[in-house]
């Protein structure tokens, strides 16, 4: 709450005002006391729209809107008086942040979410109305639920709109396709703006963002949502209300039973002792695409099968799937490559001297690639279609990249120390000093942290908050770190030249946040050359020099499966979003990528 301005109302009706909740587009929202001093919030119609009818008509209609539902879902209206000079409307006070300060939450917060807000827009559309403006900073996080505010552009089912032919009511990015296009907007396209609110919830992004309202347009018209980031086990549902065509999203029923976690029995190897069952609850948890539940346990990766994939690079640096899992791209030795996964058949860009080097960065969803050539500036290519975007000039010569998932955030190390830069602009927007060799750089899935991994230590470094994560594990690795998709875990490579006879290689589980080793995967006989979580981070896949990638559990550290591989000095590794494909390239003259479905 802030306090009030100098102009501010002291009293609207009975109420008397004590500092502001907020502003929309219609008017100001004030935290208010009854005489007896119960809270209130009192939304207040701005002065310029006081005197337009058609403003007061549309305020007459939101105060019947709350009315009409009210009970668990809305903050209740308690009062109101459209027909003042500043006409007001006082609702029950609901203290809590907004889901946009509150995102992101963790897989269990969204499904309880989810149902939540289902729950509250089959009351609306029972009401007879639809909402036109779910987003994220309409959802108050409430101690005892959510509660879905601002009926400000509500309107009844089959009512025709107040709006002038042709005018978008609504915030574009959670609107959906026929709202943008100002076709009739029904209780499907609350459903829709609920598939964008949970996509939201799990990642803090909305899965149609662009850097301006026509891409956001766009993107929600023709292009699919960039789910990055969002659990394997939430995208079914997410996907579903996300359909282009109302008649093919679900009812808000329907949408809460799709994201319900799937019954299941606790078997003998689910269950954790002591504090490495707390490190990696999120990660545990009910099994998804890549799980098939027995009477005794849930079975990892079934029955991987070789896809044959046309053509190839002699080399291959980094590999990732598109958002949909369609097409496999792989950054190459100047070129790019992209296969269609339904027909294995292969395109390729050539990027010419200006391409590819061994430290090449490619974004998770597969759109960005940022190469480096000698001490020349970083550049930064579109990969579906090989097109040279723009550069980025480090300060010194930058042997280190990474880009985020999205392809929004590149860093480097370079002489000022990492840098962070936006990619659509090519601006600086951070820098901060390693305290590592800094010989790899590794996004979380959300780009909100950093690992600088590098002589035996790794260092986590909040974006955000600009500062180093505390507690993260020093001491323990080789080269390669990866984190899980909850954020809160990683995994990394060790090397321990303590043994009698030879050196062994092992893959450390950690726990991020009590800075400790959760477990070792042992079973590799040679250097351990790159690390892949599944989707849903309960698969962990290796590949190493011993000319073998191996399938772990993450839940007990048992090996499942092993696939034949190169012996490679170098290999890039890669899950489909979908969880049912995996991704192998090798960086050396007799590489290749190869590519298996699991059942």
């Amino acid at each position: 709450m802030d306090p009030l301005r100098d102009g501010d109302p002291r009293r609207i009706g009975p109420y008397r005002l004590e500092g502001r909740l907020g502003a929309g587009g219609m008017g100001e929202v004030f935290l208010g006391a009854t005489p007896g001093g119960r809270r209130v919030a009192v939304k207040v119609i701005r002065a310029e729209y006081a005197q337009d009818a058609r403003f007061r008509v549309r305020f007459a209609r939101e105060v019947e809107a709350a009315r009409k539902v009210g009970g668990f879902y809305t903050a209740q209206v308690v009062d109101a008086d459209p027909e003042a000079a500043e006409p007001w409307m006082a609702t029950a006070y609901v203290p809590g942040p907004s889901l946009r300060e509150a995102a992101p939450l963790d897989v269990p917060a969204v499904r309880a979410l989810g149902a939540a807000l289902a729950e509250g827009l089959a009351a609306i559309h029972a009401s007879g109305l639809v909402h036109r403006d779910l987003k994220p900073g309409n959802v108050i996080m409430s101690p005892d639920g959510p509660r879905i505010i601002d009926f400000g552009i509500a309107r009844a089912a089959g009512a025709t709109a107040l709006t002038s032919t042709g005018a978008v009511v609504g915030t574009y990015a959670f609107m959906s396709p026929e709202q943008v296009r100002a076709d009739t907007a029904g209780p499907a396209s609350d459903v829709f703006s609920l598939g964008c609110v949970l996509a939201f919830a799990a990642t803090g992004r909305g899965p149609f963002d662009a850097e301006n309202v026509p891409g956001i347009v766009h993107r929600i018209v023709s292009a699919p949502p960039d789910l990055t980031g969002v659990p394997a086990e939430l995208r079914p549902a997410i996907v579903t209300c996300l359909a282009k065509e109302p008649d093919r999203r679900p009812a808000p029923a329907e949408a809460a039973r799709l994201l319900a976690a799937p019954p299941g029995r606790t078997g003998r190897r689910t269950v954790l002792a002591g504090g490495a069952a707390a490190g990696v609850a999120a990660v545990l948890g009910v099994p998804a695409l890549l799980w098939r539940r027995s009477e005794e346990d849930a079975a990892p990766l079934k029955d991987p099968r070789p896809v044959v994939l046309a053509g190839g690079p002699v080399a291959t640096f980094r590999l990732a799937f598109t958002p949909d899992s369609k097409t496999l791209v792989c950054a190459a030795a100047e070129q790019i490559w992209r296969w269609t996964v339904a027909t294995g058949r292969g395109t390729v860009h050539e990027l010419g001297d200006d391409g590819a080097d061994q430290l090449t960065a490619l974004s998770g969803d597969g759109r960005l690639l940022a190469t480096l050539r000698g001490k020349g500036p970083i550049r930064l290519w579109e990969a579906a279609t090989g097109a040279r975007l723009r550069t980025v000039m480090p300060a010194g010569r930058a042997f280190t990249k990474a880009l985020s998932e999205d392809g929004r955030a590149l860093a480097t190390v370079g002489a000022n120390g990492v840098e962070l830069w936006d990619t659509a602009t090519g601006r600086r927007t951070g820098v901060f000093a390693p305290r590592n060799d800094a010989t790899r750089l590794t996004f979380d899935a959300t780009g909100d942290r950093i690992a600088v991994s590098g002589g035996g230590d790794v260092q986590v470094h909040d974006l955000r908050a600009d500062r180093d994560v505390a507690n993260a594990v020093a001491g323990t690795i080789n080269v390669l770190f990866a984190f899980a998709p909850d954020g809160r875990t990683a995994a990394t490579d060790i090397w321990d030249r303590t043994h009698p006879d030879r050196a062994t290689w092992a893959i450390r589980i950690l726990d991020l946040r009590a800075g400790k080793r959760i477990r070792d995967l042992e079973g590799h006989e040679g250097t351990v050359q790159a690390l892949a979580f599944s989707p849903d981070g309960r698969a962990l896949a290796s590949a190493a020099q011993d000319g073998t990638i191996r399938l772990w559990d993450t839940r007990t550290g048992d090996g499942f499966a092993t696939l034949e591989w190169e012996r490679s000095d170098g290999t890039a590794l890669a899950f489909s979003p979908d969880g049912r494909l995996l991704a192998a390239g090798a960086g050396s003259s007799d590489g290749s990528v190869r590519l298996w479905r699991f059942s």
